[in-house]
């Protein structure tokens, strides 16, 4: 853990966020734009340093989430990212991956950079949550 890590703040309940799930490796909370962050609870700054197990791990949540997302949210696509290092625009350097749910009616950029507010979320997070406890 790291104590200067947002991520590693929230994963140690030192920090507020809207947890969809998590287990011994991974945890999986809303972005404050709301979409799910797929991340592993040790410190790993970067695809580089990921070993195979916790990628796995990050995967298999990844594809749960994102059928929860899909039924959950109503949406017609699901878009995965993930980046490295600044040069690729990573800006928490504790590796997670972004699941955001896509609709052809809404402009990408725009879902990418307005943050929702906590009412917004709230009901995010529950939509989801009851399609993974569904599902």
């Amino acid at each position: 853990m790291s104590d200067s890590c947002v991520f590693c703040r929230i994963i140690q309940r030192e920090a507020p966020a809207h947890v969809v799930t998590e287990d011994e490796r991974i945890i999986v909370f809303l972005s404050l734009e709301n979409h799910p962050l797929v991340v592993p609870k040790q410190h790993i700054p970067d695809i580089y340093s990921l070993d195979e197990t916790t990628g796995a791990a990050i995967m298999s949540a990844t594809i749960a989430v994102s059928r929860a997302v899909k039924e959950g949210l109503v949406c017609e696509g699901i878009y995965l990212t993930q980046a490295n290092e600044p040069a690729a625009g990573q800006d928490v350097f504790h590796f997670h991956l972004h699941i955001y749910p896509r609709w052809r009616a809404v402009d990408f950029q725009q879902q990418q950079t307005r943050r929702a507010n906590e009412a917004e979320r709230w009901e995010t997070v529950q939509k989801i949550k009851n399609c993974l406890r569904a599902g």
